[in-house]
């Protein structure tokens, strides 16, 4: 596997203007679904939404068409109701409630630092040959799994999309081995993993969250270092993981599935499309807020290193059962 890395940027998107989705941005490449329902690129969740609203499409000039697709509330560009129409550069397209404009979309820098709270550790990935690995691979096994989702819950990818999921795939894969006792043919690929170092914070169902160091890394799963973590075998958890381009922070979390566990370590598998979302940065104090609805609302101001000398009065969390089979080698 080589380090050179190759970007590939739609040259277009829709930004939402109001709602719940307000500030998300969605790449439009060359087929690009809006509706209702759970396959589409856009889904609205909106009963005045049609499950199958709109489509998006290049022209044979490369141009984007907006075209209704016979939904029942209609589709406008700024304020006209269409059928199908060009789509220029800032127009705002409504449906239903929800408004979108249609701009140019800037080149993503790739992934240079993973944040944790004052903490920055620039992104290093070493593959099994030994080479480093920057930013732009993590950025590709995100865009990796994004892809991979879309393609398997049933949505058509666009051609240069299903190009580009092939390519990620072949960059991503080891070369084809065969198991002992397998025929001819059966041959099968599994993923790299690169080790690495790299702060993230793991949270449960129950609403924990767990600071802990990220070891290893691929598109399959992770390796990761928690202590005192309390996890079970075969629990839910998400992985958050803050990162910084450009100046700009966003976390990415990844749900997964707790693989084994052994002490301190965890091997998570993931599941479904990673999610991304704004990154605000904490200020330098953290605050808390009384809940107790019979006394006055109060802030507490708490120090950093505070809570350390009352750590021989709270104790360490009650240990539980773990599941102790250790990964495939």
């Amino acid at each position: 596997m080589t380090s050179s890395y190759t970007s590939r940027t739609p040259s277009w998107q829709l930004r939402v203007l109001n709602g719940p989705m307000r500030g998300t941005i969605h790449p439009v490449g060359d087929r690009f679904g809006i509706g209702r329902a759970g396959g589409a690129s856009l889904q609205l969740v909106d009963e005045a939404v049609s499950r199958q609203h709109a489509h998006l499409a290049r022209d044979e000039r490369g141009h984007t068409v907006l075209i209704d697709l016979l939904s029942t509330n209609g589709t406008f560009i700024d304020g006209r109701r269409i059928q199908r129409e060009l789509l220029r550069p800032h127009s705002v397209v409504t449906i239903a409630g929800t408004e979108l404009v249609f701009e140019p979309a800037a080149e993503a820098p790739p992934t240079s630092e993973v944040l944790r709270g004052d903490e920055r550790v620039a992104v290093s990935l070493r593959g099994p040959n030994g080479v480093e690995h920057g930013g732009h691979l993590l950025d590709e096994i995100i865009e990796y799994r994004r892809l991979r989702a879309d393609d398997r819950r049933g949505g058509q990818l666009a051609p240069a999309d299903r190009e580009r999921l092939s390519d990620l795939a072949d960059r991503l894969r080891q070369p084809p081995t065969l198991a002992e006792g397998d025929p001819p043919g059966s041959e099968r690929r599994a993923f790299w993993r690169f080790s690495c170092s790299l702060p993230v914070v793991l949270r449960t169902s129950a609403g924990a969250e767990i600071p802990g160091e990220l070891r290893d890394l691929g598109v399959d799963g992770a390796q990761l270092h928690a202590p005192d973590h309390g996890v079970e075998y075969d629990e839910i958890v998400w992985l958050g993981l803050v990162l910084e381009a450009a100046g700009q922070a966003r976390e990415q979390v990844l749900a997964a599935r707790v693989a084994w566990a052994d002490g301190d370590l965890l091997g998570l598998a993931f599941a479904g499309a990673p999610r991304s979302r704004h990154y605000e940065r904490p200020g330098p104090v953290a605050s808390r807020e009384a809940l107790d609805d019979d006394a006055p609302t109060v802030k507490m101001m708490i120090p950093r290193g505070a809570t350390e000398d009352l750590a021989p009065l709270i104790g360490s969390p009650h240990s539980r059962g773990r599941h102790w089979s250790r990964p495939r080698s």
